[in-house]
């Protein structure tokens, strides 16, 4: 194997626009890089600008000041390293292209752009032209510059042709490269983590070069979360590959950083979910979190994975940058003493979440000693009150309108039910407005689904964490927290929290009528969440959806398959307008529902009768 401690991939979390932030982070990354010895450095795709910029793409002020940036760039890098990074261009013909810039001090080497969105779902085919049109050049400065696939660049004492590789579509432009960057923008989704590095090795393999991919890192917008899995692979071998999720600033992999262990797959959402919350702390400069915590499997994951946050962060980022990060905020940082797990749950934990037990009439014992277990045991302050005079007034009130006709259970099951919920929302409202913390809404994929959710009532909130994540995960995620604790280092650091025993043992319930059972109202999850899978994964029709559960639960009736099958596209259908106004949820998994990036639905609709018509 050729030496290849001349080269490092470089990951910053990026805030989209802040471009002298995103600058800052590059410069000091090639500073430290210099002085290990290294010769080129490589960042993400639209690491100057960030990748969730919006319409702000088309907007000439924002390619201006990238362009300015890369400037600025180009005349601060320290000498003897050579720089990739990724930039909105505006081209020759006016149009914003995706652009990738090799650069060294004083000099740009050459410009590459995006030629096709390969495969690709994402914002770059809305922002983005593809493919090159002939001719096109790039104005920097006073240089002109047309962009390449490849570039002679003199390193570490000789020349080497490299290749800039943003997908599939580039492939037919490179010719015998040496050394090939791939920057990427690609978010965080479950399950791919492994296949990006078997598709690395494969490409140093195939091309007979070395490999260096980039992504970028963090929580940079809202949704999308960036995993920052970087990679180095040489002629069919992985060298080095980064830690996965995490939670700094910025820092970079090179040939001698090792192979760092995937977690398993409840660990990796449970930290996935946490980096995102904490960037979303940060980057609002909130301090911290709100919570009606009922006593719920929801409630309790969301509790629990802020607590992960701060731990992993701490132990990621060290003492003194996660006192720096936490300080800004307001937050009080004592002097570390002791073990992380107990400082984190003691010293931080009861200033950054505020949780709230809120019972009703129908409320029981069970959930209200679940939630004050698990809150205890992650160190969050904690309250309870009652909000069951809120709802009687509420329905007195109403029954003024119709004192010969009042409300009852029988007629009015669900105005009854979502009195309630919405009588949770004022308060823990009120603890987040007084205290400047973000609100956190409870709902999951499997309820955004079929809308098994109360508008203005457990929606309530800015931020939904796990949104994305199905509940039948969400109920193993919470027992094997339960059973094992969470890995935040593979085979190392964990975050205990057997009290989550106490939620786990529980049939999940909206607990708003009395004897309430969610599958009950509902279907088991497993088949809710399988139907789920098979339509937004698979593309399957309600009929083959039907024939599939009948193969796969047989200790089901087809008639019975056949009402959970109707029962999931009919509120599907009719609950669009739920999921474009709920809060803003992360990425998880693939069959993501999220109405802005996911599951593109027409909120007016036939509510799938044409199809469920002739179910058989």
């Amino acid at each position: 194997m050729a030496d290849l401690n001349y080269i490092a991939a470089g990951r910053i979390n990026t805030t989209p626009l802040d471009l002298n932030g995103n600058l800052d982070k590059i410069l000091k990354q090639c500073a430290q890089a210099v002085k290990e010895g290294i010769s080129i450095i490589a960042f993400p795709e639209l690491a100057i600008s960030g990748y969730n910029c919006g319409d702000l793409f088309w907007h000439s002020e924002l390619t201006k000041g990238a362009q300015h940036a890369l400037l600025n760039l180009k005349y601060s890098l320290p000498e003897g390293i050579v720089v990739g990074v990724g930039l909105p261009l505006t081209g020759s013909d006016n149009k914003s292209y995706d652009a990738y810039v090799l650069l060294k001090k004083s000099k740009i080497i050459g410009v590459s752009v995006l030629h096709s969105c390969y495969n690709s779902c994402d914002s770059r085919v809305r922002f983005f032209r593809t493919p090159c049109v002939e001719g096109l050049s790039f104005n920097i400065g006073s240089e002109i510059f047309t962009p390449s696939n490849t570039f002679d660049v003199e390193l570490n004492g000789s020349t080497k042709k490299v290749g800039i590789y943003f997908n599939e579509g580039d492939f037919a432009y490179l010719d015998k490269v040496e050394l090939l960057i791939c920057p990427e923008a690609k978010r965080f989704e479950l399950f791919d983590d492994k296949k990006r590095v078997v598709d690395a090795v494969a490409l140093s393999s195939n091309l007979k070069c070395t490999v260096i991919t980039t992504n970028l890192l963090g929580c940079e917008s809202g949704s999308d979360i960036f995993d920052g899995l970087s990679i180095i692979a040489d002629d069919g071998k992985l060298v080095a590959q980064s830690n996965y999720l995490s939670f700094k600033r910025a820092d970079f992999v090179t040939a001698s950083s090792g192979i760092s262990e995937f977690l398993n797959e409840y660990d990796t959402i449970v930290r996935a979910v946490a980096l995102g919350q904490f960037d979303w702390m940060l980057k609002t400069r909130s301090h911290g979190f709100a919570l009606s915590m009922s006593g719920g499997a929801d409630s309790g994951l969301c509790a629990t994975c802020v607590c992960y946050g701060q731990l992993a962060a701490l132990d990621e980022l060290g003492y003194d940058e996660y006192k720096e990060l936490l300080s800004a905020l307001k937050f009080e940082v004592p002097a570390f003493t002791g073990d992380k797990q107990s400082y984190v749950k003691e010293k931080i934990m009861p200033q950054v979440l505020t949780t709230v037990y809120q019972g009703s009439a129908v409320s029981g014992s069970v959930t209200r000693t679940a939630a004050e277990k698990v809150a205890h045991n992650i160190g969050a302050t904690h309250y309870e009150w009652s909000i069951a005079k809120l709802v009687e007034d509420y329905v007195a009130i109403i029954n003024g309108t119709t004192p010969d006709d009042k409300l009852n259970w029988d007629r009015d099951d669900l105005t009854l039910q979502n009195i309630q919920a919405r009588s949770r929302a004022p308060g823990i409202w009120m603890i987040a407005n007084r205290y400047n913390k973000l609100l956190m809404s409870t709902c999951n994929a499997s309820e955004d689904a079929v809308g098994y959710c109360t508008m203005d009532g457990d929606t309530a909130g800015g931020l939904s964490p796990i949104g994305d994540v199905s509940k039948s995960r969400i109920l193993k995620i919470n027992q094997h927290i339960a059973d094992e604790g969470i890995e935040v280092v593979k085979g190392g650091l964990k975050l205990d929290v057997p009290d989550m025993s106490y939620i786990s043992a529980q049939a999940p319930t909206a607990e708003l009528k009395p004897g309430q059972t969610d599958e009950r109202d509902l279907m088991p999850y497993v088949i809710l969440d399988r139907i789920h899978v098979l339509h937004q994964g698979e593309l399957y029709t309600p009929q083959r959806i039907l024939d599939t559960l009948v193969e796969e639960y047989q200790n089901f009736s087809r008639d019975d398959l056949k009402l959970f099958v109707t029962r999931y596209f009919t509120r599907l259908a009719v609950n669009q307008w739920k999921r474009e106004r709920g809060a803003t949820t992360f990425h998880i998994e693939k069959t993501d529902l999220n109405a802005k990036s996911g599951f593109i639905f027409p909120l007016l609709n036939d509510g799938y009768r044409s199809l469920l018509e002739d179910l058989k």
